[in-house]
């Protein structure tokens, strides 16, 4: 057989082969393939879930703002005047009538000594006024004197009696003035300004300002709260003031709230008492204030890790037939665990809370492992 047809041979019988193997159902090895729509699905994410519920949530405000003299004046002098001498100092603690400087009190010891001279005439004269009168009267009993002449004399009484009165003012302002030279402390408190120097030549006038005085023992902590918050804090809501250097807060209540809105700002003042009797504090510190106004007992709440805002939406993340569900909300008080939800969502709906409430999306297959139907 020549090489040709012993090649066709070999071809044709690995042909018959071939058949033979197909008829009697002896298939060929593949690979296995995996089932594409089993290749990429969605794998499940595992979410904790907790129901929305009704209760109360009270939320905190917090402001800056300063501790400041709950009281403060500004002392000068009622009267016009060389100051003697100042008995105070920037710094130095005073308590209520203390003496705080001197005006040179000679004019005034002066004029109180020519007003009780005028007085001591005056009363003279109306002495001298009612004896005339008591001797006309007798006269006239015995139809020697004039009844024009009584009148007079009267009259002239009523004037002496008038200027003895007038004369007793001039003592008492002279007295007054006099005592005013001595300015003493209205309450107790702390200088905090000394404007003024003694040994002057020139005189002082009324309403010159001396010191600065203020109540250090009572302080008052202000903050500055914006104006949407205006319908929350009330009078004798608790407060908290944090200021650097104190290991721990101090505890107050509102004490005032602000009706006048500052328009640069947009903010009202609230103050709040801060008692001080050692003088540990100094009025101007800084202070953070943080208010708790009156709880709202009943709110539909979700823990606040359930919220997500962004794109300018606020929302939660339900589960709807396995999946990831947005729904927009609107979102009331907030409390450091827990917040109000004012609409877009009903009591007893499961939100998704935890690290993957801030990480899932929209559509995404969930699988819930721990679920909470009473925070």
């Amino acid at each position: 057989m020549s090489r040709v047809r012993r090649f066709a041979f070999a071809v044709g019988l690995a042909a018959l082969l071939g058949t033979t193997s197909s008829a009697c159902g002896s298939a060929p090895e593949f690979p296995d393939l995996q089932n594409p729509a089993e290749e990429h699905a969605d794998p499940a994410l595992d979410v904790t879930t907790v129901a929305a519920r009704r209760g109360p949530i009270a939320q905190r405000i917090s402001a800056s703002g300063a501790l400041e003299a709950r009281r403060e004046s500004r002392i000068g002098t009622e009267v016009q005047g060389r100051i003697l001498r100042i008995h105070v100092d920037d710094g130095d603690r005073v308590e209520e009538g203390a003496l705080l400087f001197e005006i040179d009190p000679e004019p005034y010891e002066m004029a109180l000594r020519q007003a009780e001279a005028r007085l001591d005439l005056a009363r003279a004269q109306r002495r001298q006024s009612e004896a005339d009168v008591k001797r006309a009267q007798s006269l006239r009993a015995r139809n020697v004197l004039a009844a024009q002449e009584i009148e007079r004399l009267e009259t002239g009484l009523l004037v002496a009696r008038a200027d003895e009165r007038q004369a007793l003012e001039a003592v008492a302002m002279a007295r007054h003035q006099l005592e005013r030279t001595q300015i003493r402390s209205p309450w107790a408190g702390s200088v905090a300004a000394r404007l003024a120097d003694e040994g002057s030549t020139a005189l002082v006038q009324p309403q010159t300002i001396v010191l600065v005085l203020q109540e250090t023992g009572q302080l008052e902590a202000r903050a500055s709260i914006p104006e949407s918050q205006l319908a929350r804090i009330r009078i004798g809501d608790p407060a908290e003031i944090h200021v650097e250097g104190l290991s721990d807060p101090i505890q107050t209540r509102v004490s005032a709230v602000g009706d006048v809105i500052d328009p640069a700002t947009r903010t009202y003042t609230v103050r709040m008492p801060v008692a001080n009797p050692e003088h540990r504090l100094k009025a101007g510190v800084f202070a953070l204030v943080e208010i708790a106004p009156q709880a709202k007992s009943d709110a539909l709440l979700v823990p606040r890790d359930a919220i997500r805002s962004e794109d300018g939406r606020t929302r939660v993340f339900t589960i709807v037939e396995g999946r990831s569900t947005a729904r927009d909300v609107t979102i009331g008080l907030v409390a450091r665990d827990t917040a109000e939800v004012l609409s877009g969502l009903d009591v007893g709906e499961p939100v998704i809370t935890g690290e993957a409430a801030g990480q899932i999306a929209p559509g995404m297959r969930v699988r819930v492992t721990a679920r909470n139907d009473e925070s």
